[in-house]
Order: structure tokens, then C-alpha cells, then sequence
């Protein structure tokens, strides 16, 4: 349990890759709207990869940014059981929705949460920090926007969409946030939590900021 919760990215990882080989091998006769709802997935395993390993440090930048934690942030509010269970029940969800293609304002409310990493990682992470880049922005930018526009481009060119399918579509979002984000964290905070973020995480923190550091940049540029 304890590899687990301190490595479920990798194994995340590894699904990606297997992922990708079982769909390149079968190739299965999916609709355009199913395969974007696959992609979504492998683009969410993707997104914690780059968020957790490569580079890693997002658990800090969680604590730091979205709650405004100065002291604790190895620790608390986000710890690395709430963390495990805030992405990887996002594979439930995300899973779930390729299984139900038809159900048209599910897969937009997922699309939708997936875009809505882009307020936390182009504008929320890199304000707060004042850093150019933070994990998760690239594959925020490059898979989950193109992903999640062609989608919703898709789903409303041919009128799939009601305006109830919007209405349930807001309300996924508002539930995958709930479930995914704020239930996790929100419960098993504890200032005393043997669940401490692993050191390594908070090195790859320090050192993707100081690399990524904007005012950094303005000393350079003000020495040239």
C-alpha cells in the first residue's frame, strides 16, 4: 500500500505506455468522439507524469498555491495519501467516460475539468510563483487544450448538446472538483499526518521554481 501511494504515478506511467501499445496493436473501431475521450485519459496520465516525475514537484506548488500554505507545505493541507487518491480517482473518471460516449454533457463536463487546468497551471501557479513554467503547464497547453477544444467543437457542431447537456456538463465539472480535488484533501488533512511528501518531491519543487523563476530572469536581463 505504502509503494502505492508514494509511486502511483509510475504506475500511471506504466498504463500509459501500455495504453498507447494496446491501441496501436487492436486499433478498435472507436468513434472520433470516443477516441478524444481516450486521449483525454492517456493525456491526464501524461499531465501526472509530468506533474509528479518529470520534472515532479507539483505536490508542493499544490500546497502553496491553491491553499496558501506557508509552513507545511511537505505536509498539509495535501499529503501524499490525499494526493494518491485526488489523481488517481480521477482515472475512475476518466476511465468512465470512454465507456459512455453517448452520454454527451458526462464527456463535457470531463473535458471540462480538464480545461480547467489551465486557470491553475498558465495563470493561478505561474502568478503566484512568479515563474514561466510550473509541472503540468506543457501538457495543459499541448494536450489537454487541443483535446478538450476539438471536443466540445465536435459535440456542438453536431448538435449533440442541449442546453440541459450544458447545465449537466457544468455540474460534472462542479463534481469532479468536489470528488476529485477538495473531498480528498479536505478530509485527511492533518498537521500531524504520517503521510509526509517525499523529500525528493521537494527538492524537484525548489529547483523547477529557481529554474523557472521569473525575477531570475529580470536579474540576467539586467546584467546584459
Amino acid at each position: 500500500m505504502k509503494l502505492v501511494i508514494n509511486y502511483w504515478y509510475r504506475f500511471g506511467a506504466a498504463a500509459l505506455v501500455c495504453l498507447g501499445i494496446v491501441l496501436a496493436v487492436r486499433r478498435p473501431a472507436f468513434s472520433e468522439i470516443q477516441w478524444l475521450l481516450v486521449f483525454n485519459l492517456m493525456a491526464l496520465l501524461a499531465h501526472q507524469v509530468e506533474e509528479y516525475q518529470f520534472p515532479g514537484g507539483a505536490p508542493l506548488i499544490i500546497n502553496r498555491v491553491v491553499y496558501d500554505e506557508r509552513e507545511l507545505t511537505d505536509r498539509y493541507p495535501g499529503n501524499s495519501l490525499s494526493i494518491c487518491l485526488v489523481n488517481t480517482s480521477a482515472w475512475i473518471i476518466y476511465g468512465t467516460s470512454i465507456f459512455l460516449p453517448h452520454i454527451y454533457w458526462f464527456g463535457l463536463g470531463v473535458m471540462m475539468f480538464s480545461l480547467f487546468q489551465i486557470l491553475g497551471h498558465l495563470v493561478e501557479m505561474n502568478l503566484k510563483l512568479k515563474v514561466w513554467y510550473n509541472p503540468g503547464l506543457v501538457t495543459t497547453l499541448f494536450l489537454f487544450l487541443p483535446i478538450g477544444w476539438r471536443y466540445i467543437a465536435l459535440v456542438s457542431t453536431r448538435h449533440l448538446l442541449s442546453g440541459w447537456d450544458w447545465v449537466f456538463g457544468v455540474l460534472t465539472l462542479v463534481a469532479c472538483i468536489g470528488i476529485t480535488i477538495v473531498a480528498p484533501v479536505q478530509s485527511l488533512k492533518n498537521k500531524h499526518t504520517p503521510y509526509i511528501i517525499s523529500s525528493w518531491q521537494v527538492r524537484r519543487f525548489h529547483q523547477v521554481t529557481a529554474f523557472a523563476s521569473l525575477s531570475k530572469k529580470k536579474k540576467r536581463r539586467a546584467l546584459t
